[in-house]
This record gives C-alpha cells, structure tokens and sequence, in this order.
C-alpha cells in the first residue's frame, strides 16, 4: 500500500511544485552617505561609505582617512551622521576645514554635492539611493573620458622658432567645451584659435573634439584657413545650432604672417585676445560677429593688427576670468587683464604664471568652468 500511495500522490506532488510561483526577490537599494575623495598630489581618487561610527580625517594613518600631507593636521576633521545628516567639524587644524570654499568655525551640515577641502585634497559629500549614486558615478566615468579626449587633441608646446607657444589648461569638474590649438599653414603663416563650446558635458566636449579634428588638420575641402573671417563663416554653414542640440561655440582665430609682421583675426562671440608689443599696453584684439551656430548665411568679419618683433599674444577662455572668491565676489574681465600687463617673472613661464594670477583667491577644488590660457611669443 506504500508503494502504491507512493505512485499514486508523486506526480501529483511534482505538479503541484511546478506550479508555485517563484518567491518575490527584493532588491535591497539604500540611502548611502558616501565622500569620493578627488585625485591629488599622488592619492588616488575614491569613494568612502560613512556608517554609523565618525569618520576620522587627517596625515596620522590613525585616522579612518589618511591623506599624507604637510597641509593637513595629524587629526584634521570628522565627518558623521547625525539623523540621517552628514556633519563635518574641523578638529582645531592648523590650516582649517573649508566646506563649499568657506571656512568651517564649528559643526558644518552638508548638503548633496557639498565638497570639503584640507589643504591640497578634496572631498566630495553625496547621497541618495545607492542605484542612483551608481548611475551618478558612471556619469562622472563618461564625463572623464571625454575629459581624456580633449586633452590628446591639445598640441604640444613650441619652445624653439619664430613662433614659440606654451599654454595650461585645467578643465572644470563637469567638462566645460573649451578647446585650442595652433600651426604653421605654409612656411611664413602660423594659425592660432581658442574656442568655447556653450554649455558643460559629454555633449559641449564632443562638439568642441569636432571643431577641433576640423581645424588642426589645416587642409579641409572647401574651408579657407588663411583668411579668419571666411573661416568662420564656413565653421558656421558647418555647425548651425539647430543640429547640434541647441550647442553653439565661441571661438578667436587668428593668422599671422611671420614674414609681413600681421596678424588677421576674427572673433564669433569671444571676449578679444591680448597683444602685447614691447613697451606697449596690452592692446584687445576683437571684432564684433555672433557665436558660430546662431545666424544662419552671417558674413563674419575680420581685422588686422601689425606684430612688431618680440611681440606676445595671449588668448584666455572665460573661465581664466569668470570666477568666484573664497568671499563668494564675482570677477570680470577687467580683474584678469592687469594680471596680463604684470611684468613677467624669471624662470616662471608666462602661462603657468597667468594661471597663478586666475587660480589667486579663488575658492578650492576644480574650476566652475574650464580654464584656458595660451601664450604666443613672436621673435
């Protein structure tokens, strides 16, 4: 009779398991409260979760966080959780703890995105469900690479000839579309430009590799590199915004030619470049045009400026201007040009010092937007 009930109810049993449904599965995505440390001075960036214990900052490797630096104090801050609300304090340091580029003087709540600063690191406080960090995260992957992008496309430093070129560039946090390049079109006329793409991204960063692919091979089909404003009209039939998303550029070029002493340019929407002529005031060089993008069939202008010997033209994106101070004042322009007419200092090269000038007083961490300076010296 076993056997039987055996043979009878088995198949039945196997039906019966086949038919229950599988057991809901649910996906854990907490809040996370993570600091990503930004890569400096030889540290390596990365991301640290907090938990329920304080997380202890400093240069003694004590801490919970180790950043090995003269500027930082053995025991510098603590980052914790109070409530589901991320404090940082600042532990009595020698050089203080700046949140968002002011000083903390006791406990300071951050916000998402808040970044804090001890001397050369920073740190960066987010959270939010861990599935949207991870999507964040890759984000910030994207934007690097494009980041890389631009910057093997930069052309090397020129340290010997009649034409002497050396720049720095430091791009903002979120790829700000800046670019710039310079060459010889033939054997007497070297081309220099700096554009700026609208917006920040992925997006502004491919558009402006686009310009740039386009202008450093010198030898396009049907575009005139020798003449600044036939140029720009060309690059404008070429990229009108209604086909790039909306992104228009801004962009000075110029053509000098070395043998006459003159240099023609055009600008499209760009603040001028600077021409500095021995024993002379820097002298603005601009012409009124539209961004490249915005006016369909515009005839773009051009201008001349004589290039004595021993000349220097510098060329800046807006982001060498338009910054912030730890005190939250906005700069100009204006700010930024007598930086230009400062005497030169020995041994220090002009755009690592013009670079000094705009980074002075600003507050800590990667620029808001990407910072391009470019030095052209004429013998």
């Amino acid at each position: 009779m076993t056997g039987d009930a055996t043979e009878r109810h088995g198949p039945e049993e196997e039906r019966t398991l086949l038919r229950r449904p599988a057991p809901a599965v649910t996906v854990a995505d907490p809040v996370l409260h993570v600091l990503d440390l930004e890569a400096a001075e030889g540290v390596a960036g990365r991301r640290i979760v907090l938990g329920a214990a304080p997380l202890s900052i400093g240069r003694s490797p004590q801490n919970g966080l180790s950043l090995p630096s003269g500027d930082v104090s053995r025991t510098h801050c603590v980052v914790a959780l109070d409530g589901g609300v991320a404090v940082a304090t600042d532990l009595g340091s020698t050089n203080g703890t700046l949140v968002d580029g002011i000083r903390a003087e006791g406990p300071a709540r951050l916000a998402h995105g808040a970044r804090i600063g001890l001397g050369p690191f920073v740190l960066v406080y987010r959270t939010g469900r861990a599935s949207d960090l991870a999507r964040e995260e890759e984000a910030r992957r994207e934007m690097e690479r494009a980041r890389r992008y631009i910057a093997a496309l930069l052309p090397a430093p020129v340290a010997q000839g009649p034409v002497r070129a050396d720049w720095r560039f430091v791009p903002s946090a979120e790829v700000g579309g800046d670019g710039f390049g310079y060459g010889w079109l033939d054997a007497r006329r070297f081309a220099v430009w700096l554009l700026d793409v609208s917006g920040h991204g992925a997006g502004s960063a491919l558009l402006a590799a686009s310009v740039m692919n386009l202008l450093r091979e010198h030898s396009q089909p049907g575009m005139d590199f020798a003449s600044p404003g036939a140029l720009l009209s060309q690059l404008n039939a070429r990229f009108q915004a209604e086909r790039q998303g909306g992104l228009f550029f801004t962009i000075w070029y110029g053509v000098a030619d070395v043998a006459e002493r003159r240099l023609a340019f055009a600008c499209a929407g760009q603040h001028p470049a600077f021409l500095l002529a021995p024993g002379a005031a820097p002298a603005p060089l601009a012409v009124r045009n539209p961004g490249v993008g915005l006016a369909p069939d515009f005839a773009f202008r051009t201008a001349e400026a004589a290039l004595p010997a021993g000349s220097r033209l510098v060329l800046f994106s807006d982001g060498a201007f338009e910054t912030r101070g730890a005190d939250g004042a906005q700069r100009g322009i204006q700010d930024f040009i007598p930086a230009i007419a400062a005497q030169a200092e020995p041994g220090l090269p002009e755009a690592e010092r013009l670079l000094r000038a705009a980074r002075a007083g600003a507050r800590p961490g990667p620029p808001e937007d990407d910072i391009a300076i470019l030095c052209l010296d004429f013998a």
